[in-house]
């Protein structure tokens, strides 16, 4: 078989998984943006803190309910009815393990966090385990035939249902927490069943190890993900534990302002690079150019953006928030520099277990996370801000050691990794002086904080592209050039061409 329209044919199912993706999250990004000052303003920072404390324990559980077998049916190049069965039969056991095991631990987990009311919210989230394991093999065979669409749609209408129809009329009639606890349940419930229903597969229960050849590999990526998950996670349990519910909300309000326009990208990417990485894995030139490209990609979008945020979280926070948010306005710098780092190291996950080393994920992690839980611990004894301080330092560590092992991986120098970088830095620092200067201009002062804004983010709207143009000799080189012409027919001609490269 001739081997080009194979390719060709990945190329343009990944860029159209790519594409549906990114619209998808780009709709829900702006739903949950809109929702979120709405019930922050309807709600408060103390019911936020108490479901930070659930979906703390739910984000520890779900490391264990997917059992890492669905990445492993995506990255398996023959999969059989067998398989599916047995994948789906163990993750509705585990389902049912993890919720019978966090609803009876309740009371001691609320009592970690020195927060009695946290354990019925606990419990009533913990359903979610048992119920989105009816989804997790139809998504992963969804996600193996890159059909990201189906998967954005899903997600969209849950979410509307979920957040639209149930939070906001119950938090406008003053349920506080159970409002959100009531969309989360709902939200999960009609994503799992709508997965299934769109791709339906054998059910007929088969638990046995010996009928489940993915468990290795399953092992492997759920050891990364808790890794993952700690180093993540670990500022919210030290939080929980060192301050109160309020405090709580306040750190996990910001923290998931900065936190969406990141995650929305690089999950969508993740997604994508894992399937198309499994389908090309035995070609060492593609995985190279391809995560370069992506990771430059991550560094040249988000480390502008995320410097100019840092420069005017005064006016970000009481704009979107209100007033009785203010002391979240010194977290937002260190955590918006944190997610841009966190944005860049993403892109190594996917690559490292498609081609089936996911252990040197792991042993980066490993590390971090040992130097991070007594460095976070004793940035607690001093202030929530230190913290945010340590934690950024924690996400540069992790991206030394893990983009660094990831390059060496797949032929390349450790080095690439400061020529990735430097471009992006210059101009989120041009950008950050912009933000900066607007912010503090004499003649601004005299309008309202949601107009100067408004300003301010006009001005970079038209600036940042500006400087990508100026810049561009230097960003389009070397792997970036080499990817961006391997996809020319497949973008549009006039953005191809403000590349400078020759059509």
């Amino acid at each position: 078989m001739n081997p080009t329209p194979k390719k060709d044919s990945l190329a343009s199912k990944s860029l159209s998984a790519l594409k549906w993706n990114y619209l998808g999250r780009f709709i829900t990004l702006s739903l949950q943006f809109a929702i979120g000052i709405v019930l922050a303003r309807l709600l408060g920072p103390e019911p936020f803190g108490l479901v930070a404390i659930a979906l703390f324990v739910q984000g520890l559980g779900n490391l264990f309910a997917e059992g890492g077998l669905g990445s492993a049916l995506i990255q398996s190049q023959d999969i059989s009815e067998l398989d599916i069965r047995s994948v789906f039969s163990t993750q509705i056991l585990i389902g049912i393990v993890l919720f019978s095991a966090i609803a009876s631990a309740a009371p001691v987990l609320a009592s970690f966090f020195h927060e009695p009311n946290a354990t019925s919210v606990i419990i009533v989230m913990a359903l979610s385990f048992a119920i989105q394991a009816i989804g997790q093999t139809a998504s992963a065979l969804i996600k193996r035939n890159l059909e990201f669409k189906k998967i954005q749609l899903i997600s969209l209408m849950s979410y509307s249902i979920g957040y639209l129809g149930l939070a906001l009329p119950l938090a406008y009639h003053d349920y506080g927490v159970w409002s959100l606890v009531a969309a989360q349940i709902a939200q999960v419930s009609i994503n799992a069943l709508a997965t299934y229903l769109s791709h339906k597969h054998p059910i007929f229960p088969l638990v046995s190890p010996k009928n489940c050849r993915f468990l290795r590999f399953g092992a492997a990526m759920t050891l990364n993900n808790i890794t993952s998950w700690g180093i993540s996670n670990l500022d919210t349990a030290i939080i929980g534990r060192s301050f109160d519910s309020t405090t709580l909300g306040v750190y996990n309000r910001v923290f998931n302002l900065v936190n969406m326009p990141m995650y929305a990208v690089t999950s969508s990417m993740q997604s994508v690079l894992f399937s198309a990485y499994a389908k090309s894995q035995n070609n060492q030139v593609t995985l190279q150019r391809t995560f370069i490209a992506s990771t430059s990609i991550m560094a040249l979008l988000f480390f502008p953006i995320y410097g100019a945020m840092a420069a005017i979280p005064d006016l970000i926070i009481p704009t979107l928030y209100g007033d009785k948010w203010q002391s979240a306005i010194p977290l937002m710098v260190p955590l918006c520099f944190a997610l841009a780092v966190n944005a860049m190291l993403a892109m190594s996950g996917p690559l490292l277990s498609a081609i089936g080393l996911p252990h040197i994920e792991l042993k980066a992690q490993l590390l971090t996370l040992l130097i991070s839980i007594p460095s976070l611990i004793l940035a607690a004894q001093d202030s929530l801000l230190t913290m945010a301080w340590v934690l950024l330092g924690t996400y540069i560590l992790r991206l030394l050691l893990l983009v660094t092992a990831t390059l060496r991986a797949i032929g390349e120098k450790p080095y690439r990794l400061l020529i990735i970088i430097i471009m992006p830095l210059i101009i989120a620092a041009l950008l950050f002086g912009l933000c900066t200067y607007f912010g503090q201009l004499p003649c601004l002062q005299n309008y309202s904080r949601a107009i100067r804004l408004g300003i301010i983010i006009f001005s970079c709207t038209i600036t940042y592209p500006m400087l990508l143009l100026l810049f561009r000799k230097l960003i389009i080189r070397g792997s970036i050039k080499d990817f961006l012409i391997a996809l020319q027919n497949k973008l549009p001609a006039k953005l191809f061409k403000l590349t400078g490269l020759p059509l």
